[in-house]
C-alpha cells in the first residue's frame, strides 16, 4: 500500500464517525489516522472524456460542486486506452474499493461486446484488461456505459452497462428510431456480471428491464437502500432523451420506478449522482447543447433544475463525481506533474 492509498484507506474508515453517506467515496492524501471528528476540507473531482474519447480519461476538480476546472492546465490523460483497434475510452466510472483500489470502467468501443477495465493506487498510475461483459451472447450488439459499484452485503463488485440484444424486448424495439450498424433497431436494457478478483467475472444477465429502451445507469448507495438514476433512451414515436430515478434494496434489485423523469425540455444522459449539503445532486450532459446540467432534491421525488449554477471544462463529456479531500486533488495533480 502506497501513501497516496493508506490515506484513501483512513477516510474511508473515519467515515463511520461522520455518518457519511457509504455511497460518498471519502479520500485522503495524509497518512496519520484521524483525530477526533475533524473533517478535511473536501473538492468534487471529476472523471470525463473529450470529443469521441481518443484522447483518453481526464480530470477536473470544483471546490463548490458547481464550478469544474482542469485538473492541470493544459490537462492531461490520467489513462488512454490500450484496449483493441478502437482505444476509445468512453463513460469512464470511477470508484474507491475496500481492496485500497481505485477501479475504472469505459466504453471501448461504439460496437463491442467488451469492456475496458483499470485498476490504480493513486489515480495516475494504472494496470488495463477486458471484462468480457456481453461476449456469450452473439446476439450483442454493444456494452455501453458501465459502472462498478461494491456491495458489501454480498461482497462483490457489481458492473453494470447498457446493451442491444438482437431479438429482444421487440414490443419498443422501432425501426424508426436509433439504429444500429447495420440498420438494427437500438433497444437497451440494463446488463450485468459479478466479481470478488477482477480475474472471474459471473456470467453476464439482464439487471432490469423498466419497459423501455435506456442506457446510462448509474447508482448512489444510502443507509436505506440504494438509488439508481437512468436515461430514458426511447427515441420514436415521441423522443424521450430524459433521465428517471428509482430505488432498490441491492445493486441487484428488485428496482422501484420512483420519477419517470427527473429532467426538464432538453435531451440529457450520462448521469452521475453524489450527496451534498443534505441534498442529492445528480449530474448530467445536456449533449445536444454543448454544456452540462444539474438536478437537485431532498426527498428524491420533487427535483429542482440548477443547470445554471454549473460551470464545466470545455468540451468536458460525462463521467463521473466523487468527493475526496482537497489534499488528495493536490497530490494527484503533483503525481501528473511529474509524468
Amino acid at each position: 500500500m502506497t501513501w497516496l492509498s493508506f490515506g484513501v484507506a483512513t477516510w474511508l474508515s473515519a467515515a463511520a464517525l461522520w455518518q457519511l453517506p457509504p455511497a460518498q467515496v471519502k479520500t485522503s492524501t495524509d497518512s496519520k489516522p484521524f483525530r477526533g471528528r475533524t473533517r478535511p476540507e473536501r473538492a468534487y473531482l471529476l472523471s470525463y472524456f473529450v470529443d469521441n474519447g481518443e484522447g483518453g480519461v481526464f480530470l477536473a476538480t470544483s471546490d463548490d460542486g458547481y464550478k469544474f476546472r482542469p485538473l492541470l492546465d493544459p490537462n492531461v490523460p490520467i489513462l488512454k486506452s490500450m484496449l483493441g483497434p478502437d482505444s476509445l475510452s468512453r463513460d469512464p466510472c470511477i470508484m474507491y474499493g475496500p481492496d485500497h483500489m481505485w477501479h475504472m470502467v469505459w466504453t471501448s468501443g461504439w460496437w463491442k461486446r467488451t469492456i475496458g477495465m483499470a485498476h490504480s493506487k493513486d489515480l495516475v498510475h494504472w494496470t488495463q484488461q477486458y471484462v468480457p461483459a456481453m461476449v456469450d451472447m452473439s446476439n450483442a450488439l454493444n456494452a455501453w456505459a458501465p459502472e462498478i459499484v461494491y456491495d458489501p452485503v454480498t461482497q462483490k463488485y457489481v458492473i453494470y452497462w447498457s446493451s442491444t440484444v438482437k431479438g429482444r424486448f421487440s414490443s419498443t424495439a422501432r425501426d424508426d428510431g436509433d439504429l444500429g450498424p447495420d440498420n438494427e433497431p437500438l433497444n437497451h436494457r440494463f446488463y450485468f456480471t459479478t466479481t470478488t478478483d477482477f480475474k472471474q467475472f459471473s456470467p453476464s444477465r439482464l439487471l432490469w428491464d423498466p419497459g423501455f429502451n435506456c442506457i446510462d445507469a448509474t447508482m448512489h448507495r444510502t443507509r436505506e437502500g440504494w438509488l439508481v438514476f437512468g436515461k430514458n433512451e426511447t427515441r420514436a414515436p415521441i423522443p424521450a432523451k430524459y433521465l428517471f430515478s428509482a430505488s432498490a434494496t441491492s445493486p441487484l434489485g428488485p428496482f422501484h420506478m420512483v420519477n419517470s423523469r427527473i429532467t426538464g425540455d432538453y435531451w440529457a444522459e450520462g448521469p452521475t449522482a453524489i450527496r451534498a449539503e443534505r441534498k442529492i445532486r445528480v449530474y448530467f450532459d445536456r449533449y445536444t447543447e454543448g454544456r452540462w446540467g444539474a438536478v437537485e432534491s431532498t426527498d428524491f421525488k420533487t427535483w429542482t433544475d440548477v443547470s445554471d449554477k454549473i460551470s464545466m471544462v470545455p468540451g468536458a463529456r460525462h463521467g463521473t463525481i466523487v468527493v475526496v479531500p482537497k489534499g488528495f486533488v493536490d497530490r494527484v495533480r503533483e503525481l501528473l506533474r511529474k509524468g
